[in-house]
This record gives C-alpha cells, sequence and structure tokens, in this order.
C-alpha cells in the first residue's frame, strides 16, 4: 500500500475560485501557471508542474527558493500541464483528486480537455473539478457505478452522455426521477434537474456519464 497522501488538489491556469482552507491535508500541485493562481488564492503548492510557458521569469526560480518541487517538461509534450500534474498527484499515491482552474480561461480547447481527463480509464483515481458551486464528475467508464451527491434543495443536477449512449440510468433524490434510462448524446434530456433534499444518487449501467452539480448560492 502507498505511503503517500489519499487526497490531493491540482491547481490548473484557468479561473480559479479557492480558499487556502481547501489544500488542507491535501498534497498540493500547481499545473504551470497554477503556480501563480494557487498563490493568489494563499495556497501554497507543494510541487510545481509544467514547462512554465505560461508564468513570469524568475517565478519558477523563486518556487524552488521556497521549497516547493520543481518538475521542468519540454515544450514538446504529448500530455497537457493539468494531465501531467494530475497523474503526479496520482504517482504520489492519490485516490481523490480534485482540479481547480480547469474551467473558464481563454482557451476552450483547453476546457474541453479538462472535462475529458476525467473520463480517461487509465486514471485510476476518483478525479473531480471543482469551481466555485460547480463540482464535475464523471462515472461509468468502466462499467457500472454509483455516485452520491451531497446538497441542498434546489442544487442543479445535469447529467450529460459522453457517450453515445448511456444506458440504465436511474436517479434517487431528484426532481425528475429517472428509471433504468437510456441518455443519448446530443439531446438536453438530462439537463438542470434539481435536488429535493440534502442527498440525490445516480447510477449507469454502462457508459460515461458526466455529472455537474451546481450548488445554490444563499445570500
Amino acid at each position: 500500500m502507498s505511503s503517500g497522501p489519499r487526497r490531493a488538489l491540482v491547481v490548473a491556469d484557468g479561473d480559479v475560485r479557492l480558499r487556502p482552507s481547501d489544500s488542507d491535508g491535501r498534497l498540493v500541485i500547481a499545473a504551470d501557471g497554477g503556480l501563480l493562481k494557487a498563490k493568489a488564492a494563499g495556497i501554497r503548492p507543494d510541487v510545481v508542474v509544467g514547462d512554465f510557458d505560461s508564468v513570469p521569469a524568475g517565478a519558477v526560480e523563486s518556487a524552488e527558493a521556497d521549497g516547493m518541487q520543481v518538475l521542468r517538461y519540454p515544450t514538446s509534450k504529448d500530455e497537457s500541464d493539468t494531465e501531467l500534474a494530475v497523474r503526479e498527484a496520482i504517482s504520489r499515491g492519490a485516490t481523490d483528486v480534485e482540479i481547480a482552474g480547469a474551467l473558464g480561461g481563454q482557451r476552450i480547447d483547453h476546457t474541453l480537455a479538462n472535462l475529458l481527463l476525467l473520463a480517461s480509464p487509465d486514471l485510476d483515481a476518483s478525479l473531480a473539478i471543482v469551481d466555485g458551486p460547480v463540482t464535475v464528475r464523471i462515472i461509468g467508464q468502466r462499467g457500472a457505478e454509483r455516485l452520491e451527491i451531497d446538497g441542498g434543495p434546489g442544487d442543479l443536477v445535469s447529467l450529460l452522455p459522453l457517450s453515445e449512449q448511456v444506458v440504465g440510468v436511474t436517479t434517487g433524490g431528484l426532481a425528475y426521477p429517472l428509471s433504468a434510462a437510456t441518455l443519448r448524446q446530443g439531446p438536453t434530456l438530462g439537463l438542470s434537474n434539481e435536488l429535493v433534499g440534502t442527498r440525490a444518487r445516480v447510477a449507469v449501467e454502462r457508459g460515461r456519464l458526466a455529472i455537474v452539480h451546481t450548488r445554490r448560492e444563499v445570500g
């Protein structure tokens, strides 16, 4: 059994809404420009990875001087900096990885790539993208799977197929329930459901399903 940390936070270079407490008890890995986003949020990364084409001169050297481990990669590489950071977290024993800064920013292709990264079958960990009140997870890429969603009444839950079809979709705790339904890629049947209490569940038999949970912000 690995002696590494079980939970990790990866900070990418998109829009970041984090508090210092979000890093408590976690291995923190910044992906390239995520170094600056983490520091602006009051979070000190343990590790920084990337080709560092998105940080100003001297920032990486300053991170090293501050005791952060820096892993440099060439600009010509097969993986994005975010993917490298996620893989580094898993290689260090993390089984639960949250990615911040994976949405927004100026590159829609990076946003889409980060969302699809959650569906990579060879990444052996529970992966999620977090952005303030929004959490995105994908289930079903390895077969039948179930996800529990904790939140509050009125929270939005959207079910978006990433496979041509997702078979055996069954939900509980949502305003518009599904029972052994088939969701097909394209139609928006699974968009904008709602929690009716504090917990919901979504189960699939086969196919990759993205679950987007948007918490109702109060105040």
